[in-house]
């Protein structure tokens, strides 16, 4: 059997800059791995990631870009070299090989091996999300987890005690993804994860999830808007700060309010309630 292939695309780094990880995550990339001071993106469709390449380019950052290369596991390094971290103050992510090592007293374990798909915790839109979550936690309630990548929001919600926390994305790939890591914790039986977009939905919740980049939400605006019920609450993330405007003036309504922001770097978390 012929052995799959990915590509790479490297940007040199001489600070950080996250406009970089979104303009790449329009690309549908495997995963992201800091080599040094390097940015790599795996793809693993070629035209993907010369498409990416191109986008860079048009914006004047350089990049090397090598494709056709033979997979082994792309991530395997990335993983081994991984150490826990902490998020918040009831989170610990690690983006390691699966262990049954223990948290810190107090704090939770998200095991998320660093794998194909977006999540792991380690990026600012991940980490403002999960820490709107532990602010206000949705114990009782029923999530909703729109665009769920690895897994890691929805997983974060049962673990806050949701009642249950629905996980969703187009991507079966990352589904098959999530679907693995949701071994790895006890309380994943009550995370439900399907493959489809959020139009299949029949019902409202009274919290939604979505760390989604912009294009990616204003696609589906209408439809996950529609999925938060009546006095719920929306947390959006995914948000490059210079969008934010952007993004309030496309949901400023009388029907919904902004409760709360989170920003980290160059991205933004937005808190959103629905009035009754």
């Amino acid at each position: 059997m012929a052995r799959r292939k990915y590509s790479r695309l490297v940007v040199p780094r001489k600070a950080r800059d996250d406009a970089v990880v979104g303009i790449l995550s329009l690309y549908g990339p495997l995963g992201f791995v800091e080599e040094g001071r390097d940015l790599v993106a795996c793809f693993r469709e070629a035209e993907d990631a010369r498409g990416a390449s191109r986008a860079l380019s048009a914006a004047r950052l350089r990049c090397d870009l090598v494709t056709d290369i033979p997979e082994d596991d792309p991530f395997r390094a990335f993983r081994a070299a991984s150490r826990p971290f902490a998020v918040g103050e009831r989170f610990w992510i690690d983006p390691g090989d699966p262990s049954d090592s223990q948290p810190p007293a107090g704090r939770i374990a998200l095991r998320l091996p660093a794998s194909a798909a977006f999540g792991t915790g380690g990026h600012e839109s991940t980490r403002l999300a999960l820490l709107c979550l532990e602010e206000d936690p949705p114990s009782g309630l029923d999530v909703l987890d729109v665009g769920t990548g690895s897994g890691v929001l929805a997983l974060a919600a049962a673990a806050l005690g949701a009642r249950r926390a629905f996980a969703f994305d187009t991507d079966t790939e990352a589904v098959f993804v999530a679907r693995e890591n949701l071994r790895l914790h006890p309380f994943a039986s009550r995370v439900p994860l399907f493959a489809g977009t959020a139009e299949t939905i029949s019902r409202a919740f009274p919290l939604v999830v979505a760390n989604l980049l912009p294009e990616e939400f204003l696609r589906a605006r209408g439809a996950v808007l529609g999925r938060v019920a009546p006095g719920g609450r929306l947390i959006l993330s995914g948000i490059p700060a210079e969008r934010e405007e952007e993004l309030l003036a496309r949901l400023r309504s009388r029907r919904w309010g902004l409760s709360g922001r989170r920003t980290e770097g160059d991205w933004v978390c937005l808190c959103l309630a629905r009035v009754s």
